[in-house]
């Protein structure tokens, strides 16, 4: 299955986690997303791997939810379940990438106002900021080196002129 990208990887994490038990519906795998990833990939994207794991057989809409195909849990039975996430979406991602499953079946995808009433719903369920996270914010902002607006400075191509040594000693 190629190319795999990291949204692939975590809906498919995430769909394992929400549907343990009974299909997993929207919400659930976007609450299960979060968890495993806490900034969660743009829409479009999450789309795309809705789109692109269902076409290679993994995911199915069942019962007004989404759940593994028996090719999906073959390749989650390889995935280390006491390791750090991390090391899990490595290890997924090289098994995804084993995996030889051919473009054959319809693509299963929710509508995009779908996706972004469950992603605002999970945003809404957040609680608020407290003041040492909007102080990491600001921070974090802060590190950001600022880009300059305009056209660079200097001829292009030429590294600055050193300054030249005053006369005084």
């Amino acid at each position: 299955m190629h190319p795999i990208h990291d949204a692939d990887v975590l809906l498919l994490l995430a769909i394992t986690l929400a549907s343990k038990c009974k299909p997993a519906t929207l919400a659930e795998v976007v609450v299960c997303l979060a968890r495993v990833q806490p900034r969660l990939p743009a829409e479009a994207r999450l789309l795309e791997a809705f789109e692109h794991l269902s076409r290679h057989g993994l995911i199915v809409a069942h019962e007004g939810g989404y759940t593994l195909c028996e090719a999906a849990e073959n390749i989650m039975r390889g995935v280390p379940r006491r390791k750090e996430i991390a090391e899990q979406l490595f290890c997924l991602k090289d098994r995804l990438a084993q995996f030889d499953g051919k473009p054959s079946k319809p693509a299963v995808q929710p509508e995009a106002a779908e996706l972004a009433a469950a992603i605002a719903a999970w945003q809404a369920s957040l609680p608020p900021l407290t003041k040492t996270e909007k102080f990491e914010l600001r921070r974090q902002e802060a590190r950001e080196p600022a880009k300059r607006s305009g056209p660079p400075r200097g001829k292009p191509g030429f590294p600055r002129s050193p300054r030249k040594p005053s006369g005084r000693t």
